[in-house]
């Protein structure tokens, strides 16, 4: 990978992720992690996949290895087919060591509605490293879990409304959670930045145009107003761009 802002650089993306995370008085430092092409699809044919390659991937290894919890909502769960992270090896898995986090993070999931699939790879209790999965649902999502879904998750409850994201990271961080990493999808997205929750934000440019109809990293309503970032490092590996900001 070479860096080419704020200086230029060949170094390992470890090493230009890397930085000192602090979390908030009362929430974790989150971290938002999205791919998109050229002209702002986030998926090709409803997976991110067909958007990224080798470089790509190692990036998205190396955020996880700074998690301590993935936070995803459960439309991307279902459409990427999510599966449990498997702990980082290497010059990652070493550090996480050194930073004394859990072997590997922890994954939580938004569901207001509760439609779950249990068979989904994520709920594999043969594939399963660490602890269950998180599931931050409503009363009313609660009741449309599957039966015996408290088997393979852990179910946290929350109002008759929306999930409370602040809530929810409140939460996290009790439970000893200092990183968090948001994973999308675009609707989770937007709640995230309108509720202020966004300190950090990872956008990887894929260099191909897509065309069609997509939402982008970000689906919903008009902001009340603009969310402000400011760009922390540039850097391209195998023509794609790899972009860190972080919110003012």
């Amino acid at each position: 990978m070479k860096r080419i802002f704020p200086s230029e650089m060949n170094l390992d993306p470890i090493d230009f992720y890397d930085q000192i995370r602090t979390p908030h008085i009362d929430r974790p430092w989150l971290l938002l992690n999205m791919i998109t092409s050229i002209d702002g699809s986030t998926h090709i044919s409803g997976t991110s996949g067909g958007l990224g390659g080798p470089a790509d991937q190692k990036v998205l290894g190396t955020l996880r290895s700074f998690a301590d919890v993935i936070l995803v909502g459960s439309g991307t769960v279902h459409a990427e087919n999510y599966r449990t992270p498997h702990a980082p090896g290497g010059e990652s898995g070493k550090r996480r060591i050194e930073r004394e986090q859990d072997q590997l993070p922890r994954l939580a999931v938004v569901s207001g509605s509760g439609n779950l699939d249990p068979e989904i790879p994520m709920f594999d209790q043969d594939e399963l490293e660490g602890a269950k999965p998180l599931i931050y649902t409503s009363k009313n999502g609660n009741k449309n879990l599957p039966e015996n879904f408290g088997e393979k998750a852990e179910i946290v409850t929350l109002g008759a409304g929306p999930v409370d994201l602040s809530f929810v990271l409140t939460d996290l961080f009790d439970r000893g959670a200092k990183v968090v990493l948001a994973e999308g999808g675009p609707s989770l997205n937007h709640q995230l930045v309108e509720a202020k929750l966004v300190d950090e934000l990872c956008l990887t440019i894929s260099p191909l145009l897509v065309g069609g109809e997509s939402s982008g990293i970000i689906n919903g309503p008009l902001f009340s107003y603009p969310h402000q970032f400011q760009l922390n490092g540039l850097a391209t590996e195998d023509k794609f761009l790899f972009c860190r900001y972080l919110s003012k």
